[in-house]
């Protein structure tokens, strides 16, 4: 059974119309093809629509665990709205979609409470122990390929590892993923190469970035990118810098740094200024 025919099921059984059981949170008419199982439903879409109906998340998912044959399946989909979860900075949908995980024996449980269990570490702005760590880095490091959940785990969590590990990552992520034309992949894998380019800089390595700056600079500029692209043009100039001291790359090191005030993230515009005072020289 599929998200979208246990929704059917649900909305049936409250004897609501697709109308209804939608609400504002998407048009009947793609609510439709989602019971069809012609469209995908976002994971926030899934919860609002749940919370709209007053029907628990852990009870939808227990139910999904009876009716469908693939717990790959159902774990995929957890996946997706730990990351939702995660973005919106919701604790209180991490620690339900944890129970889930918890209360079944998906086939990658161990894994997956490590990972929810990081996340919710990280909204609680909390440091996880040193076993924790390890275990993480070990599985992050040991994945053979990457989607765009182990990218947003990596990316959040690779203050973790050492430059020469992230290296090595970075350049197997890049290797894999930088002809992608999703744009979410996209967005990760430039994050993912900022922090990396960071860490080169504070550690002087400026050499090894020119692989991945290369790799960024491939990346076509759209609307969504253009903040990392940004923040990549500073870094690009602060490095170009290192090599021949024109003041014009300081000049375009500190137009990326006014574009983050213009763009109404001050406050990052204020902690990139302080990198780069500190590391310019």
């Amino acid at each position: 059974m599929t998200i979208g025919e246990l929704l059917k099921d649900y909305r049936i059984q409250q004897r609501k119309t697709q109308k209804e059981w939608v609400g504002d949170v998407i048009s009947s008419s793609f609510y439709a093809k989602v019971e069809k199982n012609i469209s995908r439903i976002s994971a926030d879409d899934l919860l609002a629509i749940l919370n709209h109906n007053n029907i628990s998340i852990v009870d939808f998912f227990s139910e999904l665990n009876k009716k469908r044959q693939s717990k790959y399946d159902q774990e995929r989909d957890l996946i997706h709205l730990i990351n939702d979860a995660y973005y919106r900075n919701s604790k209180a949908e991490l620690l339900k979609i944890r129970k889930v995980i918890s209360e079944n024996d998906f086939p990658n449980q161990k894994d997956d409470l490590l990972y929810i269990d990081a996340y919710i570490a990280d909204v609680d702005n909390e440091d996880l122990n040193e076993e924790e760590k390890e275990l993480l880095k070990d599985k992050i490091f040991s994945s053979p390929s990457f989607d765009k959940a182990t990218l947003l785990l990596y990316c959040n969590f690779m203050m973790f590892y050492d430059l020469e590990s992230n290296l090595l990552i970075c350049r197997n992520i890049t290797k894999q993923v930088s002809n992608s034309n999703d744009v979410k992949v996209q967005t990760i894998l430039l994050s993912i190469i900022a922090n990396l380019v960071i860490q080169c800089i504070e550690n002087k390595k400026y050499d090894e970035t020119k692989y991945f700056i290369a790799a960024a600079d491939q990346i076509e500029t759209k609307p969504e990118l253009f903040f990392y692209k940004n923040v990549l043009v500073m870094l690009k100039n602060m490095i170009n810098y290192q090599y021949d001291r024109k003041e014009a790359y300081l000049n375009q090191c500190t137009k990326a740094i006014d574009n983050c005030a213009f763009l109404g993230m001050p406050e990052y515009g204020e902690e990139l200024a302080k990198f780069f005072k500190k590391n310019k020289r």
